[in-house]
């Protein structure tokens, strides 16, 4: 008797997953969801950032998942193409007249979302999960 229910949960269970992700009952771990960088910033870029960056990304939550790590990248005529060092996730966006910026993430699990301020030699911002319990803050220096 035992052994039906366990065989009948475990069933049960399997299918409330499968059901589950194809619905997007879970949350939005599928990296096809993910936002995606334009093809056209839609705005005049700024070109005075151009240059080799690196800095890092700090985690404010604690949380032992959250990482923290260096980035490392550059900019060339407004486009940023910056790297997490530790997981080699891509982040690509475009400065504004303004300086500000939004950067795009390319992972298969992770929904990160970055913006930020250039001034100067410096960018800063903030980032979070989407679909984690991660967030905090990222700077990197024009080197």
């Amino acid at each position: 008797m035992k052994k039906a229910v366990v065989i009948a949960t475990a069933i049960g269970f399997g299918l409330f997953m499968i059901v589950g992700n194809q619905f997007g009952l879970f949350g939005s771990s599928n990296a096809e969801r993910f936002p995606k960088l334009p093809d056209q910033p839609g705005f005049d870029v700024a070109k005075e950032f151009d240059g080799e960056w690196v800095g890092k990304r700090v985690d404010v939550t604690g949380n032992n998942l959250c990482e923290r790590t260096t980035i490392t990248g550059n900019v060339k005529e407004g486009l940023v193409r910056l790297t997490l060092t530790y997981n080699g996730t891509s982040l690509k966006g475009w400065i504004d007249e303004q300086g500000g910026l939004t950067l795009y993430a390319t992972n298969r699990q992770w929904d990160y979302r970055f913006t930020g301020q250039a001034s100067g030699n410096r960018i800063e911002g903030r980032w979070y999960l989407t679909n984690g319990p991660c967030k905090g803050s990222w700077i990197v220096e024009r080197q």
